[in-house]
């Protein structure tokens, strides 16, 4: 039996289709790589540019900055010139106004305040306007009168009870005089003092050596107490209200009643340093009066002291012993006090013994004036 013929184009179909699939597999692999290649390409050129603009940038900032060593190197825009700009220059800060120099002594009228005229920030600036068109170069302010009386809101402790009804503003009223070009001067009446000695009848002049307030005039006479000046917790007293006015921003100072007491039954008095009749006075208040100079020398304060006319007058006066031998340096004479039958012999009298201070002021009224 013959042999029957394979069928070689089934063969050949099997290889062609095998053929077949391995080329379409190698079309897909190019393909796919074709298709990663573009991919690839597309993203380069995408990003290429902002790469290369950054890596631009950070060397030519490597390259451009200065060494840390060089401190002196011109960090950019610090030269006006390389950069074509004139910026405006920086303005120079403002001088403060020059405040008057309230602690020296200058010539020029003085006027006595009312404490009425000070009760509000605007009737003091209307006060101190008016006298300075007037020339006035001295405003005294009293903050404690001949009555004992304090006149403004005052913490020393001696103080509570001798505080007056009204009460003033005090460092208002120095700071709109010194605005207005005028020298503030607190007044205070030191040793006249009626009131503090019921506060503390220690600090008060005694009858001889008993516990009993020495009165200048009998009670019914309308008598008096005075404080003592030998006693130092009265001088204390004093000195403590100086330099709390101080604070409020006073520089000079106008005392009056730094003397012994007027009056009746002057021989009867008693002191810490024994009776009247055996106290030097012009001694006593000498040291008193140099003490307080060199505290407002180290202060930066200028103390005046007042005494009137007709004390001073005497060759040996009750109150203040003799006037040239006291020491002062800033007086002023209460003229007032002259009787008004002098010829002049009283009053050349005051002057001749008022001849060694060094600033002299005449006090007249409400005015005083510089005497020449």
């Amino acid at each position: 039996m013959p042999k029957r013929k394979r069928n070689s184009l089934g063969k050949v179909k099997h290889y062609r289709q095998r053929s077949y699939t391995r080329k379409n597999l190698l079309r897909r692999r190019i393909l796919k790589w074709a298709l990663g290649l573009a991919a690839l390409f597309l993203v380069g050129w995408l990003v290429a540019g902002p790469v290369v603009d950054f890596g631009s940038g950070l060397w030519y900032s490597l390259k451009n900055r200065p060494a840390a060593s060089d401190s002196s190197a011109p960090q950019p825009d610090s030269d006006p010139a390389a950069s074509g700009s004139n910026p405006e220059a920086t303005p120079e800060p403002e001088q403060p106004e020059a405040t008057p120099d309230t602690a020296s002594i200058v010539e020029g009228s003085w006027s006595y305040v009312s404490l009425s005229a000070l009760t509000s920030e605007e009737q003091a600036a209307a006060t101190a306007a008016d006298l300075a068109s007037q020339g006035v170069r001295y405003a005294v302010i009293t903050l404690k009168d001949a009555q004992g009386y304090i006149y403004y809101d005052s913490q020393v402790a001696l103080a509570a009870q001798s505080k007056a009804g009204m009460l003033v503003d005090a460092a208002m009223a120095a700071r709109v005089f010194k605005e207005a070009g005028i020298i503030p001067v607190a007044g205070l009446s030191a040793f006249e003092d009626p009131k503090t000695p019921y506060t503390d009848r220690n600090l008060s002049v005694h009858y001889g050596s008993q516990d009993v307030i020495w009165l200048n005039a009998a009670a019914d006479a309308g008598g008096v107490p005075w404080l003592d000046p030998t006693d130092a917790a009265a001088r204390q007293y004093i000195a403590d209200l100086i330099a709390e006015i101080k604070a409020l921003g006073y520089d000079q100072f106008l005392l009056s009643g730094v003397q012994f007491p007027s009056g009746y039954s002057l021989n009867a008095a008693g002191y810490d340093a024994g009776l009247a009749t055996e106290i030097d006075k012009t001694a006593q208040l000498s040291a008193i009066i140099s003490a307080w100079q060199q505290q407002a020398d180290a202060d930066g304060s200028v103390l005046w002291f007042e005494y009137p006319a007709d004390q001073a007058a005497l060759e040996t006066s009750d109150t203040i012993g003799s006037l040239a031998g006291l020491g002062v340096r800033d007086l002023v004479l209460d003229m007032d006090a002259l009787s008004p039958e002098d010829d002049g012999t009283q009053r050349t009298a005051a002057l001749n013994a008022a001849s060694g201070a060094e600033h002299l002021v005449l006090h007249t009224g409400v005015n005083g004036s510089f005497e020449r």
